[in-house]
């Protein structure tokens, strides 16, 4: 791959991830206003929270069926024309064809998820994590600039539905980007997996798969809690829509530009296990002082201030360690594809259903301390996981034997 190429793949890699995020990030910001314009109970707007990250789990199953029959680049193609359709259509059709197109999105932004990491070690394979740290950092400054301007966008724009929509226009710049690798006629070296989409062809065999499951399901889980129930949690306290912005924005943003560094070193270490479950203490350490301030009448804002900073910098440092992991613990490029599709299948899996607890638990307990203490502990467990996955190994491709 000549020099011009690889600009031009980065440059779409790096639009794909401008539009990965901000289709669920919205979601939370807005979900007042979308709850008091379509009339939705607690169980609809739970739902319509949890729908999305849910879909991430189901869809990054789907995703190496996809490239076993079309390849990885026309099955980008696919997943990025679905996904601005579905952005563009999605809140202009009532509550049904608002969670059909959040359906849609969730499940294109899914595959996608699952074959950037494969189209990182195809076309990048001497700069995993620095090409990785980029796209991750991209998929950050999105996901906090949909959320802190949600708000203020659908003021501007006259309502929810066309500052949901709005982000459709980055969805066609990356097909724009995308298309030239539809018609260059290169063999494709990770389209021919004929059996990578059989749920015997995933690694359920490894003990490290699974720990690599746990670490970016927890992670994943606190990202979009924080995302999805922020904003209510704030409400509940008598916070106004610029407030909640705010924190928001410093909860998703601050961290970014840690991660972004953390990524361009990481590939000089051979164990990462320090560095994965010290940003999961940094994570842990901010999701209690948040339950500490949400926890009195009277929230502590300068416990809320450093709270969200350390939620922000240990969110933005242990995601790209994870994809990292996940691209460095693969034997193979058909390995990555087949432990991209568990780690994301069964972490998103799990994400949207503590998404879906959270929310729950905290109307049932009419406490929001009570969903962060939870949070809390389940980052500590992170933070246990992360260390032994970081640790050197390789989780074998299982079409392949073992070597003993």
């Amino acid at each position: 791959m000549n020099r011009r190429t690889k600009v031009l793949g980065l440059l779409a890699l790096i639009a794909i991830s401008l539009v990965l995020r901000p289709a669920v990030a919205v979601i939370g910001p807005l979900l007042a206003e979308i709850t008091d314009s379509l009339a939705l109970s607690p169980t609809d707007a739970g739902v319509l929270t949890a729908a999305p990250v849910l879909c991430f789990g189901l869809g990054a199953f789907f995703s190496p069926w996809l490239v076993s029959r079309l390849g990885v680049d026309r099955a980008m193609m696919l997943v990025l024309l679905v996904l601005a359709i579905a952005m563009a259509l999605r809140g202009f059709l009532g509550f049904p064809g608002l969670l059909v197109g959040t359906v849609a999105a969730g499940l294109s932004i899914a595959a996608a998820n699952v074959l950037l990491p494969s189209v990182v070690r195809r076309d990048f394979p001497k700069s995993v994590p620095l090409v990785t740290g980029m796209y991750t950092t991209v998929l950050a400054i999105s996901a906090s600039f949909a959320a802190s301007s949600a708000v203020s966008v659908s003021a501007s724009l006259g309502g929810w539905q066309a500052a949901s929509a709005i982000w459709a226009a980055p969805g066609l710049l990356a097909i724009v980007l995308w298309a030239p690798k539809l018609t260059r006629g290169r063999n494709d070296p990770v389209a021919p997996i004929a059996e990578v989409g059989q749920v015997n062809s995933l690694p359920l065999h490894s003990g490290l798969a699974w720990l690599l499951v746990l670490f970016f399901g927890i992670q994943s889980l606190g990202f979009y809690a924080i995302l999805g129930w922020l904003p209510t949690a704030l409400l509940s306290k008598g916070f106004t829509d610029g407030d909640i912005s705010f924190y928001l924005g410093i909860a998703t943003s601050i961290g970014i530009p840690f991660g972004l560094a953390m990524s361009s070193i990481l590939g000089r270490f051979k164990s990462l296990a320090w560095w994965a479950s010290g940003s999961s203490a940094v994570s842990a350490a901010g999701f209690a002082g948040l339950a500490t301030s949400l926890a009195s009448s009277n929230a502590d804002q300068l416990i809320l201030l450093l709270s969200s900073i350390l939620i922000g910098i240990g969110q933005a440092s242990t995601f790209p360690i994870s994809l990292s992991l996940v691209s460095i613990r693969a034997s193979s490029s058909d390995a990555t594809t087949q432990l991209s599709a568990m780690t994301q299948g069964v972490g998103y899996l799990i994400s949207a259903l503590g998404t879906f607890v959270v929310g729950v638990l905290a109307t049932a307990t009419g406490s929001w301390a009570v969903s962060l203490w939870l949070l809390t502990a389940l980052t500590v467990l992170q933070m246990v996981c992360g260390y032994i996955a970081g640790k050197p190994g390789v989780v074998q491709d299982n079409k392949k034997p073992r070597v003993k």
